[in-house]
This record gives C-alpha cells, structure tokens and sequence, in this order.
C-alpha cells in the first residue's frame, strides 16, 4: 500500500503534490480488492466494424499519418521535458547546498507539475530560481511550437483523408450504393469526433504521459527520477547493450512497484501502453508488468487496468502493449511498473502511456 510514509521525498523531506491526492490510505480491503479488478481492452469491449475495400486503404493510410507524426511530436517533447526537468535537478541541487528552502521548494512544485505533464503555471513561481528563467522560458516556446506544427501536419492529412472519402461518396451516390454512403458518412462523423472542437482544429495529439519511461533520468541513489517507489523490494536503473531500464528486485511474495502520476488530458478517450519486459527466471510466480488505475475528481478509485503483464518467463526482451478506454469520470491516471506477488527479478524498458 502507498502511504504518506513510503511516497516521501526524501532529498525534500516533503510528500510530493503529485501524491497527496492518492486516496489508498484508510481504504477497505474489499475497495482495494475491488479497484484491482481489472477492464477488458478496447479490442475486447468494442470491436469495430470492418471497412469496405473502398475505405480501408484510405483509413489505414491515415491513421499511419497521424500515428508517425505523433511518434515524432511525442519524441521531441520528451527531450524537452528530459532537458527542462535536468536543469530544475541542478537548481534544485544548488538551493538544498545553499539552504534556500523557499527556492528549494518551488523547484519541486515546477518538477512536480512537469512530471504530472500538467501546464506550467504562467507567471512562473516568485520564487523559482532566476537563472531557470530562460530554460524555462525556451522549453515553454518549444513545446508551443512542437503543438502547433503537430496541429498543421494533422489537420493536413484529416483534410486529404476527406477529400479522398468526398470523391468515393460521389461514385457510391451515382452508383446508389446505400451501406457505402452510410459507412463514409459514419468516417466522416469519426474524423469530426477527432477534432478538439474550434474551428480548424486537427485531431487529438497522442500524448505520452510518462515524463521519464526510458529511464535517461537518474536519482544520485540509482533510482528513476519522477518515479516513486513502493513495497517491500528495491529498485534501481541499469544498463545492458545500450539499452537503460528500472530493474525490479523482490525477496518474498510482497508487492514491489514504481510509480507516476498524471492528468488526464483534455479530449483523451483512451490510452495506448506499451514496455519491454523481461524475466530471465524460469520459476516466475504471480505477475509483473505495468498496471493503470484510474481516479475521479474525487480523488478514489474507478477502476485498475492490468493492461501489460507477464505470467511467465521471458528470457529476452518481450514487447506488449493494449489499449485502455478511459472512463467518463476519470480525471487522474496513476500508471505503475510493478512485480506482484512473486520473489524475483523483472526488467522494464521503453514504457509509455499515449493518451488519444
């Protein structure tokens, strides 16, 4: 269980803001047990219907448009944030060695709301150190400029996608083809549904929630910076051929798990998750992987997703991902790497939560 005592900072001695939410403290076994229980994916809620053969070349080309510039937005924002998030460490490393408390704790408070990929807070804090100010200030233009370069490409390719369907609905009204004017009407509602809802807007941007899920930031103890850990093992960073990931240790059967936190962002109806897991012992017990709960404007729990886990032994890198439909009500995200109920050691590389 995550309590005030094992979420603490304990650089800042402060239980940070991204926690103080969590309603885990005080909760009943059966509400527990109950927010364990986990939603089917979206494949299994929902299987969409199959596309004629007209439509689904035009489709598929367009969902890959919008899933490349996607990839290529949420690659610069994460250098971005990597980048901003560094310099506040070293701020933050300056005001603890000069003990200016003040500044010490409007760096976490900025590293707080960076990591929960909320907005910054325009002015910036009175008491953020003066020498951020022009890091934060190119971080803040260069995420504006990522959104905007995003919005043109995409709102380009949803204009192609239409003028392509527009020129299929003229041979099926000729042609008096009922179900393929119904099922490009139905594409051209889905594109519309798409839009952020101004005039002009392009399609939601996918957006990774978790600020440091390649693992390039580290803590001076080993541990992943804007992770915070829980249960009864360890956790540190590791490096093997290149590649960095949060290596998971536990000795008994007691839960061990890393977590962040963040918003749900406007518009988002679901979430893609995808990690690289491995576990090299073959006596693999209970599961690890990654586990999203859901929260409402309250602050409790809606519902717990196991979307990404092994049951079994993986002696090389496994890549799995699922989709998670996000509920009407929820409003906060707590995504976990974790290792349940199982005395071993587990590898996570590469994690990343898309919202869309």
């Amino acid at each position: 269980m995550i309590t005030s005592t094992n979420v603490m900072d304990p650089r800042s001695g402060r239980i940070p803001r991204k926690f103080r939410w969590m309603p885990l403290q005080g909760m009943c076994a059966a509400t527990i047990a109950a927010a364990m229980v986990c939603l089917p994916t979206a494949g299994a809620q929902n299987e969409p219907a199959a596309l004629p053969p007209e439509l689904a070349p035009l489709a598929a080309r367009y969902r890959t448009n919008l899933d490349a510039l996607a990839l290529a937005r949420n690659k610069a924002v994460a250098a971005l944030r990597r980048s901003y998030f560094a310099a506040l460490d070293l701020a933050g490393q300056k005001a603890r060695a000069e003990s200016k408390l003040d500044e010490l704790n409007a760096v976490n408070d900025e590293k707080e709301t960076l990591a929960a990929g909320a907005a910054l807070t325009v002015p910036a804090a009175p008491l953020l150190p003066r020498e951020l100010a022009t890091t934060r200030a190119y971080f803040q233009r260069e995420m504006a400029r990522e959104e905007r370069e995003y919005s043109a490409h995409a709102q380009q390719a949803a204009s192609d996608y239409l003028r392509a369907l527009a020129f299929f609905e003229n041979r099926a009204r000729m042609a008096k083809q009922t179900d393929l004017l119904q099922q490009i009407e139905a594409e051209k509602s889905k594109l519309a549904g798409e839009k952020a809802g101004a005039p002009g807007s392009a399609p939601i941007a996918a957006r990774d929630l978790v600020i440091n899920g390649d693992f390039a930031l580290k803590k001076a103890d080993g541990a992943p910076e804007t992770w915070f850990a829980g249960g009864a093992g360890t956790g540190v960073l590791a490096t093997e051929q290149g590649i960095t990931f949060l290596r998971l240790v536990s000795r008994d059967k007691k839960d061990t798990w890393f977590v962040e936190s963040a918003e749900r962002p406007a518009g988002a109806q679901e979430l893609r998750v995808t990690v690289r897991l491995r576990c090299r012992d073959p006596r693999l017990q209970g599961e690890c992987g990654i586990i999203v709960a859901q929260c409402d404007g309250e602050n409790q729990f809606i519902v717990r997703d196991r979307s990404c886990t092994l049951s079994a032994t993986s002696p090389g890198w496994k890549t799995l991902s699922a989709i998670v439909k996000l509920r009407p009500e929820t409003k906060k995200l707590v995504i976990r790497c974790s290792l349940a109920q199982s005395p071993n050691t587990v590898d996570f590389a590469d994690v990343h939560v898309e919202a869309r």
